[in-house]
This record gives C-alpha cells, structure tokens and sequence, in this order.
C-alpha cells in the first residue's frame, strides 16, 4: 500500500513539473473537454415523417418540438413572412385540427383529425403533412392535401 503510494506521488509530481496541475486543469484544457453526447437535431431531421409517426403511436401525441399556429403567433411568428425558424428555433407548426372537409380521409364517429408539418426546412410551411386522428390513425400528404398515403 506505502508503494502505491509513494508512485502516486511521483506521478503528481512529474504532473506538476510538466505544468499540469490535476486538481486545477481537469475540464479547463481543450484537449480534455469532451464534447457533446449528441448534435441537436436540425429541425429538418426532427420532423421527418416516420419518427413522427412512430412517436405519436407510442405516445398518443406530438413531440414537444410541434407548436399550434395559435401558439407560434402569440410568440411572433408571421406563417407571411416565413419566421419561424428565427423566432421560434428548432419548432415546427403542429396540432391544429384538421376539418376533412373534402372527406378524403376516412370517417368514424367521434374521429377527429390533427396536422403536424413534415419535412420542415425552414422559412415558408411546405406542403407536406402528417394528418392524425384520435383513433390512431396517421396519413401522410406531400402536395398539400391531395393525395395521402397511409403511414404503418
């Protein structure tokens, strides 16, 4: 155990003739510094549709990154400008109701429609659309509205 010891206090010492102290540098250099577990996501990669889609059959809901229109206005956002990005960083426009007005998606009783915006790059809304019911149901539309493709 003396023997331990005593190398342990070589090796502080070597440490300390060099310029490093331990106590004091350990987090401070650059070299040390680790760097972030993950990269944010960009917003382009967070609203792809398929983990989308897979977050709201696991969770009944949204990520937390998706806003209401209502809510990213109260906030400053102007959809004629396109300045989401700059007021609101790393969100995208969600869960407003959907009307099914032209009926294209399918009907049940009690069935109520969502969207979620996919494929965000940024500026402008594009058209592309994740449409979801309370029932589970989740569709995707890439030419605003016009077709749907179901998503399993």
């Amino acid at each position: 155990m003396a023997i331990l010891g005593a190398v342990l206090l070589l090796i502080a010492a070597a440490l300390q003739l060099n310029g490093c102290d331990p106590a004091r540098d350990i987090g401070q250099s650059p070299d040390l510094e680790r760097p972030p577990l993950s990269t944010p996501a960009s917003i382009e990669q967070l609203t792809q549709p398929k983990p989308v889609a897979k977050y709201l059959q696991a969770h009944h809901r949204l990520p937390d990154f998706y806003i209401t229109k209502q809510q990213a206005r109260e906030k400053g956002w102007d959809p004629k400008e396109g300045n989401l990005c700059q007021v609101l960083p790393g969100r995208a426009i969600g869960g407003d109701r959907f009307s099914n007005r032209e009926r294209q998606l399918p009907q049940a009783k009690g069935r109520n429609w969502h969207e979620a915006d996919v494929n965000y790059r940024c500026g402008h809304r594009g058209s592309d659309r994740l449409l979801y019911s309370n029932d589970g149901l989740i569709y995707l539309t890439q030419d605003h509205y016009k077709h749907f493709i179901r998503m399993e």
